[in-house]
């Protein structure tokens, strides 16, 4: 019998639900024990009597598992299983949104890794693909926290979106993941800078509390700090920095 443990806090709403003789519908997610999922679509909706008692509940239940790829596969990257571009656009503009009503600190890190097509051209593209498949996993270890996001913008290019609570932190951050990646050892031979893969950050970090800016200007901004990262002699991290952000 497969047992199904559900959050304490879900179980809470559903009870709290019924008891306002309401219906209640979500998706739930099942893990099997080799790591299969399974996802349903689930309706509990009340049963009560010609009072208006509560007698019972029924409960409708529809297997998603296939919808549910599908939209994995419609927002991850093929080679790296990150995020994608698209994903990428979309959750920009909602996470600006969420610091603007929430008057937090929103940081983008962008990502290039340096000199890859020298490596590609000495190594091979095969080779190339499993230096990304590195760096992406280092990307996702390295990021902990519930609001990061990691993405694949495309090449060799990366991203990291992330909520945090100052710019001393944000690039304390950046730096580890530039380290975490010098760290792996990966050989390029022809890298002008180290022996290893290493890479260049962009960081942009926008306190919502006493600036604005729009997802243009945000992308725009973190893009031109990691143009001067590479532009200052790459492997290393560079802030944006602009004390009047009014980007609209």
């Amino acid at each position: 019998m497969k047992k199904n443990n559900m959050p304490l806090e879900f179980v809470k709403e559903v009870k709290a639900t019924l008891q306002e003789k309401k219906n209640l519908e979500g998706e739930l997610k099942y893990t099997q024990k080799d790591g299969r999922e399974t996802w349903f679509q689930e309706s509990i909706m009340p049963i009560l009597d010609d009072d208006g008692k509560k007698i019972g509940e029924v409960i409708v239940r529809y297997d998603i598992t296939e919808k549910k790829k599908f939209e994995k596969m419609s927002i991850t990257d093929p080679l790296t299983e990150l995020y994608n571009r698209r994903y990428f656009n979309k959750v920009l503009t909602r996470e600006i949104k969420r610091s603007q009503r929430d008057q937090t600190h929103l940081a983008l890190l962008m990502i290039d890794v340096d000199y890859f097509k020298k490596y590609n051209d000495s190594y091979g593209h095969k080779a190339g693909d499993n230096v990304l498949i590195a760096i992406a996993n280092s990307l996702k270890n390295s990021s902990k926290r519930a609001s990061d996001f990691v993405f694949r913008l495309g090449g060799e290019e990366f991203a990291i979106l992330f909520n945090i609570e100052n710019e001393t932190k944000a690039f304390a951050f950046a730096e580890l993941v530039r380290k975490n990646i010098q760290a792996l050892q990966i050989p390029h031979s022809n890298s002008k800078i180290s022996k290893y893969i290493t890479i260049s950050i962009g960081l942009l970090v926008v306190d919502f509390k006493n600036e604005m800016v729009d997802e243009n200007g945000f992308y725009t901004m973190a893009d031109d700090a990691l143009y001067q990262a590479k532009a200052a002699g790459r492997n290393q991290v560079i802030m944006h920095e602009n004390e009047e952000l009014d980007f609209f």
